[in-house]
């Protein structure tokens, strides 16, 4: 795997963090009866580069490595939280 190629994964795996903060603040705000299920919709679209990746190893039979722990990890997290909260 070519080092920009690397770096894209790389990146996409770290993106659900992204999502989290940002249905975070949504949560928060919740200023409106809309705003929480606009964060829940914002917290799933965080999986959709973690799955992605996930089918993307799968098909070239490689390892995810540490960012999968992370990327699903955080999302896991999270969303008990989440549920915990605001479920």
């Amino acid at each position: 795997m070519s080092e920009r190629q690397e770096t894209i994964e790389r990146n996409l795996w770290a993106a659900p963090a992204l999502f989290v903060f940002v249905a975070w603040v949504l949560f928060k705000a919740d200023s409106s009866p809309v705003m929480p299920r606009i964060a829940w919709i914002v917290y799933a679209a965080g999986w959709i580069p973690v799955l992605g990746l996930l089918g993307r190893t799968a098909v070239q039979r490689r390892n995810p490595g540490i960012g999968a722990v992370f990327g699903c990890g955080i999302l896991l997290i999270m969303g008990a939280v989440f549920l915990a909260n605001h479920g």
